[in-house]
């Protein structure tokens, strides 16, 4: 008992003398920090010091205490009211860097939609049967998602009377857009919804009384009737496919004098600092945008034919002024034919043009059916017709491929061919392997061929609204 008495006693006094030793320690805490602040207070400090700025900040709202008791509230104890103030204005500097960063990036897209204004793609359509091969061209443009103008030039005796407004063009593809993406949206729907095949019907007949029963933005303006009923119907389909090209591709409507209607003529368009011509009928393969706006500068850049002169499938022009003249005074009159034109382009620029390879730039279908052949009469092992299909930025339908002693013989053309399944398609031919020797049936020639022809079938009926005419 005694022993736990004494010990009771030791504790007891232990713990005051820790107690009496952290009072003192608070204390003497306490009085150094004063001394520390009453020197920092007392010691001259150069003005831009953040101590001096303080003090001076202290000093003026002391001698100038806000009458507000809300005010001395906030800016007792640790100034809350700065604190809040200095917040704001970090907000308000962040929404002056966004607005400024919102404004920086819509000049630059509005100098980047001038820039492409400036370059672009030309098609030239002499008859009423070529006008859906230009349209076609625009509709590859719009999946490659192309920048650049487009003009679509035209004989000017067609009298096709397609003149409309700019508010009116504008709210016809603003109709468009809208009808595009609500018809996307109920195939989204039809998709992922899963009911019976008579509410799917139903439903599939009330869209298409509804389609026709809204206002068709891609119809042209309506003729008079005494000249409607003296054109033909190639007229009008012809008429309907340039609306069409004007309205859903944006493409620049230029009708000129008949005599004018020739690829040449871009020589003169000197509101363009450069443009492509593509022949149709063809399939565009790859964007060339950046061909337009990067390119070497020359009056004419083109890829060299099967005889060794200049192409007039692809042509790059750099309008200048005076130079259709001068081409003019050299030959007195553009060729219309494409052979006439090609020697035309070959005999005047041929030193000073810029050539750019055939491949990738202007591929023929026949060239599918025309691939190098060794001496043992197997197809040449480096040839795959799978690299250039994808490496080609221009593909045009020749209507051709060459037979025995260099002769060539027709192909229909993609429209005009009843069956793909026809005797028309590429042979497949024997591939020797590289490595073991081994020899192979290699039949990727006809299914690109087929291909190529397939996917042209298809969107000249779902872009043109045109069926076979085999």
């Amino acid at each position: 008992m005694k022993g736990r008495i004494g010990l009771r006693i030791t504790s007891s006094i232990l713990f005051l003398f820790s107690f009496i030793l952290f009072l003192s320690g608070c204390i003497l805490q306490r009085r150094s920090m004063h001394t520390l602040e009453h020197y920092y207070d007392t010691m001259p400090l150069p003005e831009t010091h953040p101590l001096a700025i303080e003090k001076k900040r202290r000093k003026t709202q002391a001698e100038n205490p806000t009458p507000s008791s809300e005010s001395k509230s906030y800016n007792h104890g640790g100034g809350i009211q700065r604190i809040l103030s200095t917040s704001q204005r970090q907000r308000g500097a962040q929404d002056l860097r966004w607005e400024q960063r919102q404004q920086q990036l819509e000049m630059e897209l509005q100098r980047e939609m001038e820039r492409y204004k400036t370059v672009g793609y030309v098609q030239l359509v002499d008859d009423f049967t070529t006008v859906c091969s230009a349209v076609l061209m625009f509709n590859d443009l719009d999946r490659l998602r192309s920048k650049a103008s487009r003009i679509l030039i035209y004989p000017e005796s067609w009298d096709m009377q397609l003149e409309i407004s700019e508010s009116q063009q504008k709210e016809a593809q603003k109709i468009l857009a809208t009808q595009e993406k609500t018809l996307n949206n109920k195939r989204k729907q039809k998709n992922t919804k899963k009911t019976s095949k008579k509410k799917k019907n139903k439903k599939e007949d009330t869209t298409k009384l509804s389609d026709e029963e809204a206002t068709n933005p891609l119809d042209p303006p309506p003729l008079p009737h005494q000249i409607s009923a003296d054109k033909s119907q190639q007229y009008h389909t012809a008429r309907r496919l340039l609306h069409l090209a004007r309205i859903k591709h944006s493409a620049i409507l230029l009708p000129m004098p008949d005599d004018t209607v020739n690829p040449l003529v871009m020589l003169n368009m000197t509101d363009y600092k450069r443009l492509i011509y593509l022949r149709s009928p063809a399939v565009i393969m790859k964007n060339m945008d950046e061909m337009l706006l990067h390119s070497p500068v020359a009056t004419v850049s083109a890829p060299r034919d099967s005889s060794g002169g200049l192409s007039s499938n692809f042509l790059m022009v750099t309008p200048e002024h005076g130079e259709l003249e001068y081409v003019m005074k050299q030959e007195g009159a553009i060729s219309k034919d494409f052979g006439g034109l090609g020697k035309l382009v070959d005999k005047i620029y041929a030193t000073t043009a810029m050539i750019l390879p055939r491949w990738p730039h202007d591929v023929f279908t026949s060239d599918f059916f025309n691939s190098p052949v060794e001496s043992n009469g197997n197809r040449a092992s480096n040839w795959k017709p799978s690299k250039v299909l994808k490496e080609a930025y221009y593909i045009f339908f020749d209507a051709g491929k060459k037979i025995k002693n260099g002769e060539w013989e027709k192909v229909p053309q993609p429209w005009k061919l009843k069956s793909l399944e026809e005797d028309v398609a590429p042979k497949c031919q024997m591939v020797q392997e590289t490595g073991n020797g081994e020899e192979r049936l290699d039949c990727t020639a006809r299914d690109v061929w087929r291909t190529l022809y397939d996917g042209y079938r298809q969107r000249r009926m779902e872009v043109c609204g045109l069926d076979l005419e085999a």
